[in-house]
């Protein structure tokens, strides 16, 4: 049986005030540069690496954490005070995450001082493309090039992940896509790894990055060309660090249910990219006040009896439910019924209304141009002019009017940017990583909103917003 004090150390490692912006680096050669050129003090090695790369790390000041699978975990753990790792990486991929706290939760309370960390499915490389593929009819079509462009994020994986595991602040990695052999040969450019900072950054997140070999090789030898590509790197490192010591939660009004990541993700990836704030709900958190705040939800879990009922007095309450593929007898089809399409019926009860489609979203693009219209522009939270490849993510500060607008622009080309959000605020800073802090900006207010002109946006930026008689977050 555990005693008191295994079950406090456990209580501890969980729920510890988590410092989001963390970005660790995959190492696999054997030299290393020291901490200081780098600028980060994080490295992930795979389990079975060199004693002598973790030796010369740890001797430089490094914190060496074994990347290991479920299997290896245990054996990782045990020798951990002999090979000098500060902490374990779990790989769990797709697999079934429960076995991973189930396993991993003896090994906290054995290993006090060890740092486990749960590495879930892989991201995708934050990147711009020219064209959108959906499905139509079961058939995936890809669009013409004068199409909105597509943006491959990781929003959608960082919100599911932190509904998953709430004690962990979400980590993700992924591979970099490198489709020549000059591109396999050189690696990444200095945006794409400037990108994926300030990516990781604005979603409160933190990242597992690889740095391709070619860099790795140039950095441990000094080489000038390597240097100066990361000093780049290293300014965007430091500056989402440095917000990371700040606390916020994500401003949303719109909910997703799910506990299917693949069957929900392009719906969410496109809620995103149209720049709806969302948050991700399991069908559990429907019983513990997780619909409070919200305006809106689109349900992909088939609610039990009592999570029905939550959904029925939400709608009843005046919201608006989005129900998909859901088939059954639900409370909230006691309201007034009417067909809206070929495949969805909508009910009207109370205040709200519940819109039942009868199968899975085709059209994710759509499907989010709906979710807006639903939303209608009073309850919208925040929208974007100019700016087609540029995502927002905004946060309440706990405890403070203060909201702090989070800017990553994914084609890497400076831009302007028009922006309205809900609020009243009198005070608008913003700053980048290439400027600094901070610029104030002329704010304009009407109907219950702030607009706003970000003159310059190249990749990240923030934008911290204050009402009247306060005194801003950032400049405490």
């Amino acid at each position: 049986m555990w005693n008191r004090k295994a079950i406090l150390i456990l209580y501890l490692a969980l729920f510890a005030e988590p410092v989001w912006g963390r970005v660790l680096l995959r190492w696999s050669e054997p030299a290393l540069p020291s901490a200081k050129v780098l600028g980060v003090r994080d490295l992930v090695v795979p389990w079975g690496t060199s004693q002598n790369l973790i030796e010369s790390a740890r001797e430089q000041g490094y914190h060496v954490y074994a990347e290991v699978i479920l299997q290896q975990a245990s054996a990782a753990a045990a020798q951990s005070s002999k090979t000098g790792i500060s902490g374990i990486v779990l790989k769990v991929g797709d697999s079934n995450d429960h076995l991973a706290r189930e396993a991993l939760t003896p090994l906290q309370i054995a290993y006090p001082r060890l740092a486990f960390l749960i590495l879930g499915p892989a991201g995708k490389q934050p990147q711009m493309r020219g064209s959108t593929v959906i499905k139509q009819d079961g058939v995936f079509e890809v669009s013409s090039p004068t199409a909105q462009p597509w943006i491959d994020s990781n929003t959608a994986l960082v919100a599911f992940d932190r509904a998953l595991r709430p004690a962990q602040i979400p980590l993700f990695d992924f591979a970099w896509e490198l489709s020549d052999a000059v591109e396999r040969q050189r690696g990444p450019s200095a945006d794409d790894y400037l990108l994926a900072v300030a990516e990781a950054g604005a979603l409160h997140a933190d990242l597992i990055m690889d740095v391709h070999p070619s860099l790795q090789k140039a950095l441990a030898q000094g080489n000038s060309d390597g240097g100066t590509a990361w000093t780049q790197v290293k300014r965007y490192l430091e500056f989402y660090s440095q917000e990371g010591k700040r606390s916020g939660v994500t401003l949303a009004n719109v909910g997703v249910v799910t506990d299917n990541f693949e069957a929900s993700y392009e719906a969410m990836n496109l809620l995103a990219r149209r720049n709806i704030p969302f948050r991700v709900l399991t069908p559990g958190d429907l019983m513990s006040q997780g619909l409070k705040g919200l305006d809106l939800i689109v349900v992909f879990a088939k609610p039990d009896e009592k999570a029905a009922r939550e959904v029925t007095g939400f709608v009843a309450a005046g919201g608006t439910a989005v129900l998909v593929n859901l088939h059954g007898s639900f409370p909230w089809q006691s309201g007034e019924a009417s067909r809206t399409g070929e495949h969805s019926v909508s009910y009207t009860l109370g205040g709200g209304k519940a819109i039942e489609l009868s199968e899975d979203v085709d059209d994710p693009e759509t499907f989010a141009q709906d979710v807006r219209r639903l939303l209608s522009n009073e309850k919208s939270l925040i929208s974007l002019w100019n700016a087609l490849t540029t995502l927002a993510v905004p946060y309440q500060h706990e405890g403070r009017p203060d909201v702090t607008l989070e800017l990553i622009n994914y084609a890497e080309d400076p831009l302007q940017v028009q922006v309205r959000i809900k609020g009243s605020f009198t005070v608008v800073r913003y700053e980048n990583p290439e400027h600094g802090c901070c610029e104030y900006l002329k704010p304009t207010r009407d109907a219950g909103f702030t607009e706003f002109v970000i003159p310059w946006l190249k990749i990240g930026g923030r934008v911290h917003l204050s009402p009247a008689g306060t005194v801003p977050a950032a400049a405490r």
